[in-house]
């Protein structure tokens, strides 16, 4: 499909529609895609990026360390510092999806979301799964960009934890109640977590 429509992706990098383990992770985070930094055509080509990329699709894997990816590790500090939990907190605890999972510096192509296969798979099962696990409060979801492409909207939670808030573009959710109740909710459950992760040991 990408050889036949144009389009603003980078057919240099490995697509990576998730991060972080999505499988099991108690806080998820809702995005629009994968941003492009400079360096990630040549960490793509190097033998441990791809295995980076591989152990990131398992879905199994802590967020990156800042040596398997720089780049990611420095803009999810800067987004998961938002909810007032430390990076390290976050890596086994929080994990993020796309409904894009194909790199480009700025997102420009809207109208092939409903036709990329790996998008349409990342909203059914966002909709058949983890929604519901939001709702029915088996996990916390924050959808931080895009709403109306994740069928969400903007406005007050839905369920017992899926969250909607109003977000820059940035994925920065604006100040107010709604704010600080998220972020009471995300605190919450990542030292629930941690806990039992130690409990575990």
């Amino acid at each position: 499909m990408l050889q036949r429509i144009d389009h603003k992706f980078s057919t240099d990098c490995l697509p990576g529609a998730y991060c972080g383990r999505l499988l099991t992770a108690p806080v998820v985070l809702l995005f629009l895609s994968p941003g492009l930094d400079p360096g990630d055509p040549a960490h793509c080509a190097d033998q441990q990026g791809r295995r980076y990329y591989a152990r990131q699709r398992a879905g199994e894997s802590d967020l990156p360390d800042l040596k398997e990816h720089e780049a990611a590790h420095n803009w999810l500090t800067k987004v998961i510092g938002q909810f007032g939990i430390s990076y390290e907190e976050a890596r086994s605890t929080v994990a993020t999806l796309n409904i894009g999972a194909y790199k480009s510096k700025s997102f420009h192509d809207w109208g092939m979301l409903a036709s990329l296969p790996s998008s349409r798979v990342a909203l059914d099962w966002a909709q058949s799964v983890l929604f519901p696990q939001a709702v029915d409060g088996e996990r916390v979801v924050v959808c931080l960009r895009s709403p109306n492409y994740w069928g969400l909207g903007v406005g007050e939670p839905i369920g017992v934890s899926l969250f909607r808030p109003q977000c820059t573009r940035s994925a920065f959710m604006h100040k107010g109640s709604m704010r600080d109740s998220i972020v009471t909710k995300v605190q919450a459950e990542v030292q629930k977590a941690l806990l039992a992760e130690k409990r575990s040991r």
